[in-house]
């Protein structure tokens, strides 16, 4: 899998021609092959024939004055393997009762030559809760389940009672769900969690809490987590050897007294560190200024330039350190 520019840019004249009324290049983008299928947010909305799905697409656009009434949000994402493509994007549209968020996403296949949606899928966003489900949508969620059950991390913590909190999770794990498809996400995930989970093991680290593709791990020493870490992004790298491969995951470490501290760890501490690998990217280690400071004269790691960034529900501006590498590697 590897990221495509030139299906980023079809996507994207797509979308504009359905903005503009453009119905002949709208009308060729669709493939008329078996096995297209199109759902939409309507329960009514889903075709498993392109000419039918074409047609009544056109119609809509004609209902909508000349075209749909979005504007692009952000960029197209748009991903090949061989003669199979995939792209996803959000939009806002324009309705009688305000600004509505929209998500679109298409699977294309090469067709003599021409990229030609043979699945797509376009929805109105709404939360789980709304819907009854109470699930972990990121490593905010793990640090909050943390805080309320407060497990007992006694066996983890070093004399001092300190322990090293790490959280983790997949970059864009939600839209690459959406890319992917359940069946390859599930794969996904069982790989990749099985990197965090045998990493942690082999530097004494215990997994304290995994929801989805997140996981919060603790450790004994800053030391030991950070190794964790570099062995975790080492063994994600080479699980998902594919050139350009879209599972890149982020890593954050801070460090509390779980012991002595208890209130001040479970309420500070595990919220801190969320936060800290919040404003990881992908493929990155950060660590708070806090951790730094407790490896930093070791010379074990070598550490990049500090950044100062705003971590959501904490006040003022706070210092992470990317950790590059081993110092002797």
């Amino acid at each position: 899998m590897e990221p495509s520019e030139e299906l980023r840019h079809v996507v994207r004249r797509f979308f504009d021609a359905v903005h503009d009324g453009d119905e002949e290049a709208v009308s060729r983008r669709f493939s008329r092959q078996p096995g297209y299928e199109r759902f939409g947010s309507d329960p009514a909305e889903w075709w498993q024939d392109g000419d039918a799905a074409t047609r009544v697409w056109l119609q809509q656009m004609r209902e909508l004055d000349g075209g749909f009434p979005w504007t692009l949000v952000g960029d197209v994402h748009a991903m090949t393997e061989g003669t199979v493509g995939w792209a996803g994007l959000r939009a806002e549209w324009t309705t009688p009762t305000g600004p509505k968020g929209f998500r679109f996403s298409c699977v294309l296949h090469l067709e003599h030559g021409e990229w030609k949606i043979v699945h797509c899928h376009g929805s109105v966003p709404s939360s789980n809760e709304e819907h009854g489900f109470l699930l972990t949508t990121s490593v905010d969620d793990i640090a909050d389940s943390v805080t309320s059950s407060r497990p007992d991390l006694s066996a983890t913590s070093a004399p001092d009672g300190t322990v090293t909190i790490a959280f983790t999770d997949i970059e864009d794990s939600t839209r690459l769900n959406g890319f992917l498809g359940d069946e390859r996400w599930v794969e996904v995930l069982r790989a990749h969690n099985d990197v965090l989970r045998d990493a942690t093991s082999e530097f004494g680290g215990t997994v304290v809490k995994n929801q989805g593709d997140g996981f919060m791990l603790a450790f004994p020493s800053a030391r030991s987590a950070i190794r964790c870490a570099l062995a975790i992004e080492g063994g994600i790298e080479e699980r998902f050897r594919d050139p350009g491969s879209p599972v890149r995951v982020r890593i954050g470490l801070h460090v509390g007294e779980a012991i002595r501290e208890a209130d001040d760890f479970f309420g500070h501490a595990v919220a801190y560190a969320a936060r800290v690998a919040s404003s990881a990217t992908g493929g990155e280690i950060v660590v708070s200024s806090l951790v730094h400071e407790l490896v930093g004269t070791t010379r074990e790691f070598r550490f990049g330039p500090p950044r100062t960034v705003a971590l959501k529900g904490m006040a003022g501006s706070h210092r992470v350190y990317p950790v590059e590498a081993p110092a002797t590697a």
